[in-house]
């Protein structure tokens, strides 16, 4: 009972008296244990002690006794004894000699000041012990000690009373820190209190302000969250039964319908807005099920149990209405679930989509009639082109075929004309069909290894020759560290700056043009290059720079305007620009010039090719004067020059390049070579050599003629050139003239590179046999005078069934396909002679000649089993480089001389037509004419062979050319061929190449006069027969 009494009065406390009465035990609890482990300790101690002092004490006396005793002198021993208890710790001493008489010294005794309890709870025992007293052997008596354990209790009192005061201080300051600690915290504690009351009467704006220790304030802080949640989801759940009263409201007065039903499909509610759409109040809709039409059974049952799964979903139906009508609806569908997450019905949305589903219809009718009429404008744009190009491929054809014959200079201005005017005309169609399939997004892009140096300078150098005519400069600046080696689509970049490039030319009066490349970023993979080109022509106002990207748009807007030209370049250009990745803008000055710039990314290639401009040591240390007026040209060409490790200094004029030269020469350090532009203020190229190479001071300089137009070899040595370089100057043929100007060999006239190969000079059989599959009368004699002119065989078909049978009786070595031909079309026969091959095993090559230029074109064709697709019109140029990759050149032996004289030199249809024309009265021109060739035709092969000697390669072009033009009129196809392949050659600069090719021409020639002699006698003896009959 007591128990349970102090259980309830512990349980009254408050927290500081608990805390308090806790501590406190705890201390006096664990004072109590120390302080009897010290009192017992010292108890043992003190025994110990006693016991150990008194042995100590008698062992010290009883010598001194022994002396004493020894003369009888009693008294010295009691006053020892005496002397002895005073100072230590016995209580009596008691001597006791042989004879039994005894000195007793005893001290007073002292006063015991430890209670009975404490001598209780720590005995110490009194100590008695004697020792014999003895001397020389011979015993004395006895000495006795007594030791009483009083001074012993009274210390061991003293040092338990001073524990307890110990004990007692520290219980109350541990008692007080505890008071004073909890004092500051109490006050935080009993606003808790307080605040919890407050809050659960409804004062939810209660805090409490942290005071106190870190866990008190702890506490509070958690009461303060505590009440924000609470407050906060009263104050949302406040904001939610408003919610759910305004939804309450939305839903009635929604114009959508908005119903439930219940696991049977009875409807349980009904809102305005369905009552509205279905004309059903809510009396008459509750407890029906709404009528749905287009819905079947089987959809139903799958609309339940995707509900059965608490899905959630739409569905389009159409329903009736009160008035009998039907309208189309769109019903989202979700279950209705209880408090236990049971579906108990089903809640649906309703929109009415009837208007909608009408416009939807109409939309499709209109994209449907839209894409009907995207693919009549497709097909008429292909239909239009096969149809364009069909008379063009006539037109440039025929005119090129033309140009090859001799002409008078009239007569080739003429037929010169007609070919730009085509070509430019062709620009205009292909322009159509690269916008048209750029809109119709079915353009791609090739991913292929290229390099951008090549791309570059190869565009700058086709335009330089429209640039220089105008009296213009065009020159590229690419930095060296630019990464050149990349994937990237050659053609589409190509065509972007062709685009510009030609633009900046055909805008720009004066001055020049400058490409200019440079990295914008570059990762590990990719590299992000900007383009950019720069012209000092009219400019273009702020106006007309906002809409020169779109399509049919020029500057130059008027009907009247100057330049020409379609309008669709910039805006293919952009378009392009952006498919590879970049934007393009223009910045421009009207007066002052324009700089489109464009930017493109690339993928970098796996490996980078090394060229000999990293060769830089060759060149490390030469010294090099940059003779240019034109600042740009010049700071161009230093550039280049000084990453090869070369010192460049620049003059502007003759004369300032004098003094340069002399001042170099004087100190010591004379210049190596000197680059000289051909125009120059005040005096020429040539004129400014010539000074150069009169004064004896510079005339070891290296000069090397920087010219816009292919110069004469030897007329350029003869003015002290020691090479040429035609403007723009490719890097790699900059250093390479460079290299052989100073090693001292002679470096031939840099001229632009030969797209195409040149090709052997052989018989048309050993050329290769061709079938040419074309139902067109212009075309066929377009190929075929291509063909025949490049040296092959040819044999026509008219339609696709006349090529099977030829194909079946002869092996040819390519057929030229047509696509669209009566009776059997290009794709059929093709397919046709494929299956045919799987046979024997064989495969011959099939190149499609087709108008029809898209890319789905050239996609149907290959897929017909075709091997290549040459659009037309296509140029001998474009037919040759399509010839070389089906009949390898290399593969061609040039015959034998036994062979070529076998062979037939003169093409007897060319002299029977030139009979023709002259009529048959006319023999003797005809005679006239030969006799002309024979005469004149060595003069121009001996002018071939001196030009062959110097390495002219433009005077070797020159002689070809006109022997090629006179050898054609006379019949002479095969030399005239011939001739037409060296002018290829010495055009790219092959001068080496040419001089090998002279002989065997030089053979050929003295065939032709061999045949063209007996020709000559023969219309001479007929004339002779025909003038004697007469005279007859």
């Amino acid at each position: 009972m007591k128990k349970i009494n102090l259980f309830r009065f512990w349980t009254q406390w408050g927290l500081i008296p608990r805390l308090m009465a806790a501590v406190g035990g705890a201390v006096i609890a664990a004072g109590g244990v120390q302080t009897a482990l010290l009192v017992a300790e010292g108890a043992g101690e003190h025994s110990a002690r006693l016991r150990r002092e008194q042995t100590e004490t008698l062992v010290f006396l009883a010598p001194l006794v022994a002396d004493q005793a020894l003369v009888g002198d009693y008294e010295a021993v009691s006053q020892l004894l005496k002397g002895q208890v005073k100072k230590a710790q016995t209580d009596r001493f008691v001597w006791t000699d042989k004879d039994g008489k005894q000195v007793i010294a005893q001290d007073v005794p002292d006063k015991l000041d430890a209670p009975t309890w404490f001598v209780r709870l720590a005995p110490i025992p009194v100590f008695e012990e004697s020792v014999e007293v003895t001397a020389g052997g011979v015993g004395y008596g006895t000495l006795s000690a007594w030791m009483t354990p009083v001074k012993s209790y009274n210390r061991l009192w003293q040092q338990f009373t001073k524990q307890l005061q110990i004990l007692s201080v520290t219980l109350f300051l541990m008692l007080q820190f505890i008071w004073l600690i909890f004092r500051g915290n109490l006050g935080t504690l009993r606003m808790l209190v307080e605040g919890a009351n407050r809050f659960s009467q409804g004062d939810h704006g209660v805090r409490i302000t942290p005071e106190g220790a870190p866990e008190v304030g702890l506490a509070a802080e958690a009461f303060n969250n505590m009440a924000n949640n609470i407050e906060g989801l009263i104050s949302s759940l406040a904001k939610s039964e408003s919610k759910s009263r305004l939804l309450a409201t939305i839903v009635e007065q929604s114009s959508e319908a908005i119903w439930t039903t219940d696991l049977a499909g009875n409807i349980t509610s009904w809102n305005a807005g369905a009552a509205a759409m279905f004309g059903y109040g809510p009396s008459e809709a509750i407890g029906h099920a709404l009528k749905v039409t287009q819905s079947t059974p089987e959809a139903e049952q799958e609309r339940l149990q995707r509900l059965a799964k608490g899905e959630k979903f739409a569905y389009d139906a159409k329903a009736m209405t009160a008035s009998g009508g039907a309208i189309d609806i769109q019903v989202a569908l979700a279950p209705l679930l209880d408090e236990g997450n049971r579906s108990i019905g089903r809640i649906a949305v309703a929109r009415d989509v009837t208007q909608h589903k009408r416009s939807e219809e109409a939309l499709r009718f209109a994209r449907e009639t839209a894409e009907a009429a995207n693919q009549a404008k497709s097909s008429f744009l292909a239909r239009m082109s096969h149809e364009i190009r069909t008379p063009m491929n006539g037109v440039l054809g025929m005119t090129e075929l033309l140009l090859e014959t001799g002409l008078t200079s009239s007569q080739r201005k003429y037929a010169e004309t007609v070919q730009r005017s085509g070509k430019n005309l062709l620009g205009i169609i292909n322009d159509l069909l690269d916008f048209s399939k750029i809109e119709a997004g079915k353009l791609e892009l090739e991913n292929v290894d290229m390099d951008l140096r090549r791309t570059i300078e190869d565009i700058a150098e086709l335009l330089a020759e429209r640039a220089h005519a105008k009296g213009l400069d065009v020159a590229c600046s690419i930095p060296p560290g630019l990464v050149t080696d990349v994937r990237g689509d050659p053609l589409r970049l190509g065509q972007v700056l062709t685009n510009l490039v030609g633009n900046a030319i055909k805008f720009t009066e004066k001055g020049g043009v400058v490409i200019r490349v440079s990295s914008v970023a570059q990762t590990p993979q990719t590299v992000s290059i900007r383009f950019e080109v720069k012209d000092t022509g009219i400019g273009i106002s702020r106006e007309s720079q906002g809409r020169i990207f779109k399509e049919f748009s020029q500057a130059d807007g008027s009907t009247t305007r100057k330049h020409g030209g379609s309008g669709l370049g910039l805006a293919i250009s952009k378009q392009l620009v952006e498919m590879m990745g970049g934007e393009i803008r223009v910045e421009s000055e009207p007066g002052v010039g324009s700089t489109f710039w464009f930017t493109a990314s690339f993928e970098r290639q796996a490996t980078s090719r090394e060229g000999a401009t990293t060769l830089i040591g060759r060149l490390a240390g030469v010294r090099a004067l940059i003779v240019d007026a034109n600042a740009v040209s010049s700071s161009i060409l230093r550039a280049q020059i000084s990453n090869w490790e070369m010192s460049a200094w620049v003059a502007e004029t003759p004369k300032q390049a004098v003094d340069l030269l002399a001042q170099a020469a004087s100190r010591g350090a004379p210049y190596d070579v000197a680059l000289i532009d051909l125009r120059l203020p005040g005096m020429d190229a040539e004129q400014l050599a010539r000074t150069i190479r009169g004064r004896a001071d510079m005339a070891k300089v290296r000069l090397i003629m920087l010219t816009r137009r292919h110069v004469d070899a030897k007329h350029a040595r003869d003015s002290g050139f020691d090479a040429c370089l035609v403007k723009p100057v490719r890097q790699t043929a900059l250093y390479d003239c460079l290299v052989n100007v100073m090693a001292g060999r002679a470096a031939e006239i840099s001229s632009p590179a030969v797209v195409h190969k040149p090709v052997l000079e052989a018989s048309a059989a050993m050329r290769g046999e061709i079938l040419l599959v074309e139902d067109n009368v212009i075309n066929q004699q377009v190929a075929l005078g291509i063909l025949q002119i490049k040296g092959y065989s040819v044999t026509i078909a008219n339609n696709g069934r006349e090529a099977l049978d030829m194909w079946a009786r002869h092996n040819f070595d390519l057929i030229l396909m047509d696509c669209a031909m009566p009776e059997m079309d290009g794709y059929e026969a093709t397919r046709e002679i494929r299956t045919r091959e799987q046979a024997s095993g064989k495969r011959v090559p099939i190149v499609a000649l087709t108008a029809n230029a898209m890319a789905h074109d050239r996609d149907e064709c290959l897929s017909a089993g075709m091997d290549d697709h040459l659009a037309k019109p296509f140029s001998m140029q474009a037919m040759q480089e399509m010839l070389d990759r089906w009949i390898p050149v290399s593969t061609v032996a040039v015959p034998r001389p036994a062979e070529r004289q076998a062979k037939q030199v003169l093409d007897r249809q060319v002299l029977d037509e030139l009979s023709r024309m002259l009529g048959g009265g006319k023999q003797d021109m005809l005679a006239s004419l030969i006799n002309l060739y024979l005469a004149e035709s060595p003069k121009l092969l001996d002018e071939l062979k001196r030009a062959a000697g110097a390495g002219d390669a433009r005077e070797i072009a020159r002689v070809a050319h006109s022997l090629k033009s006179c050898s054609a009129n006379v019949g002479a196809m095969a030399l005239s061929r011939y001739c037409a392949e060296l002018v290829e050659v010495a055009k790219r600069g092959d001068a080496a190449e040419a001089r090998r090719m002279v002989p065997t021409l030089e053979s050929e020639h003295v065939s032709v006069r061999e045949a063209l002699s007996v020709e000559f006698e023969s219309l001479n003896a007929t004339k002779e027969f025909t003038s004697n009959s007469r005279t007859g």
